[in-house]
């Protein structure tokens, strides 16, 4: 799927849990409902805050409010399957939107449109095809990505992105290799896991890339050799509240979460 790095997205503010315990012999779910990621770029840092709004009396999310004048809004089906999402880029003055074709209870296909908005009142004022992307699945898990983008005029469409995906015995996202055709640049990623709690793992989420079982511990970076490092701090219910990324004995991200319970 697209990456709209609205995505690239994830990690939480310094907030308060409110995870309560549940009967022993029951396994508490924790949803988040506020995350933020500080980059960090030598003695400088910045933050990207996100909170999570869900359906009333549902575990569905309604819309993310980022800090980084966005907000992703989410509509579903009558059978509650996530139907189309929309990301409206204030400062761009675009909304991005996602729509999901469905084969059974997996998605096939994915189209792509963008609408410029109004400057004053943020009201679509057109709308584009740009585009789709295809899966291809071994079971319910995502190994492969094919994106196609319209061009300009709508008359041609180029095969632009090629994904492809290994996972483990968990559904856990082992590989990653994405190729654009039209440049011949590849990236390869690998990735290990611990046995804890994604904070995505209770959601009703659309692909975008990442698994969402467990937390990762590393990824390499074929091209740039880049090796990544993840040291999670855990909250009784084995969710992360801080994680920290670091390159080297460096920290690149930290990440803070905060949850509710499901």
């Amino acid at each position: 799927m697209k990456t709209f790095s609205f995505f690239a997205i994830a990690a939480l503010f310094f907030s308060l849990f409110a995870c309560d315990s549940a009967p022993e012999e029951e396994e508490t779910i924790c949803l988040p409902v506020n995350m933020t990621i500080t980059l960090v770029q030598g003695s400088m840092t910045s933050k990207i805050i996100a909170d999570f709004h869900y359906v009333p009396e549902s575990d569905l999310i309604d819309h993310i409010t980022w800090s980084n004048h966005q907000t992703h809004y989410f509509e579903y089906d009558a059978s509650d399957r996530l139907s189309v999402v929309r990301i409206m880029k204030v400062d761009a003055k675009v909304q991005e939107e996602m729509w999901f074709v469905y084969d059974g209870s997996l998605v096939e296909r994915v189209d792509l449109v963008t609408r410029n908005l109004d400057y004053v009142y943020l009201e679509p004022k057109d709308s584009i095809f740009s585009g789709y992307v295809e899966m291809e699945y071994n079971g319910n898990l995502v190994i492969r990505e094919s994106e196609y983008e319209i061009t300009a005029g709508g008359h041609k469409e180029e095969y632009v992105r090629n994904v492809s995906y290994e996972y483990d015995m968990e559904g856990n996202l082992l590989s990653r290799v994405e190729s654009y055709p039209q440049t011949g640049e590849t990236e390869h990623l690998t990735m290990n896991y611990d046995k804890s709690k994604h904070p995505f793992g209770g959601l009703q989420y659309y692909f975008n890339g990442e698994s969402f079982v467990n937390n990762m511990v590393s990824k390499s970076v074929k091209e740039t050799e880049f090796e990544y490092t993840y040291d999670l701090r855990l909250n009784e219910h084995e969710y992360p509240e801080t994680i920290y990324e670091k390159l080297g004995s460096s920290n690149t991200r930290i990440f803070k979460y905060g949850y509710t319970i499901k």
